[in-house]
């Protein structure tokens, strides 16, 4: 029986400074049929070539502007869509250090219908879990059960069906892309997993959580997570974006309500905390969704 061939789909922005980790783990990966794809999104630290100096046998692709994540990962998934060898793509950040052995449970659970996410960790803190799998709250607009932070408990450790996963890491058969189509290039950054997953279960596509695959992330070490203004402005134009996608009218106005609320008390509090630059970024995503200002920031 033929082992299935993954191909690794990684994005790169500026990156150069916790690549060689992540090109460390996985150097060590046990896993026989694997290739490594990496995306540069025209970083100016030498992240490329730092890639092609400790990988050689790795497809990577420059951009010479920041195409985003839907932009970059789209780039490579046309390409491998061409590829009749390639069985799964698994999407994995480039903040991520995955463990030696942590493919071949993924795979196993994996089919032609059937996504596979990992155990996620927070690095450097044993035990304690990222938010990358789980359920998601349609009226809020996030995670159902807050995971990001939380020891992990007895529902942790055994495969079980999940709505939605991070692409932080995340094992995608390669045709759910010609029956699902790829990531939606509105989002740029932020919320095109939930999106994608969604769209996968919608269409008849399982998603299940392997505990006895382990990842390791360091959580906004790219691009700096919520706590950046970076951050601040997809998540708030995108969020709104997500729901009026998915929801119909009477569920997105209750939404809409629930979130304007919401955003102007932690808009005050970041005020309050002498970080008027969040609360602009904040302010300028809901204004750019209200305007249909989609794709990068203008």
């Amino acid at each position: 029986m033929t082992t299935p061939r993954v191909a690794i789909l990684t994005v790169t922005t500026n990156a150069a400074a916790h690549l060689p980790a992540y090109l460390d783990a996985l150097e060590r990966v046990s896993y026989p049929t694997w290739e490594l794809w990496v995306v540069d999104n025209g970083s100016a630290d030498g992240s490329a070539e730092l890639v092609r100096a400790r990988m050689p046998g790795a497809r990577v692709l420059e951009n010479g502007e920041n195409l985003g994540f839907t932009g970059a990962c789209n780039r490579a998934l046309r390409e491998m869509l061409a590829r009749p060898d390639i069985d799964y793509v698994l999407f994995l950040n480039d903040d991520t250090e995955v463990t030696p052995g942590f493919l071949e449970p993924l795979v196993a659970l994996a089919d032609g219908r059937t996504l596979v996410a990992p155990k996620t960790y927070l690095a450097g803190q044993p035990g304690i879990l990222d938010d990358a799998a789980g359920a998601f709250d349609w009226w809020r607009g996030t995670w159902k059960r807050r995971v990001l932070g939380r020891p992990e408990g007895p529902a942790d450790r055994y495969p079980h069906a999940i709505e939605t996963a991070n692409l932080s890491c995340l094992l995608v058969p390669m045709g759910a892309f010609r029956e699902v189509g790829l990531l939606d290039d509105a989002f740029f950054v932020y919320y095109d997993d939930t999106d994608f997953c969604r769209r996968a279960r919608a269409a008849g596509y399982r998603i299940f959580f392997e505990p006895r695959s382990v990842v390791y992330h360091r959580k906004g070490a790219t691009l700096g997570g919520q706590a950046s203004a970076f951050g601040c402005y997809y998540l708030a134009r995108n969020r709104p974006y997500l729901i009026r996608k998915h929801r119909g009218r009477l569920q997105f106005a209750a939404f809409s309500a629930y979130y304007a609320a919401t955003r102007a008390a932690r808009m005050g509090l970041w005020l309050g905390q002498g970080r008027g630059d969040l609360a602009r970024a904040t302010a300028a995503g809901m204004r750019d969704f209200v305007l249909g200002r989609m794709g990068p920031r203008r």
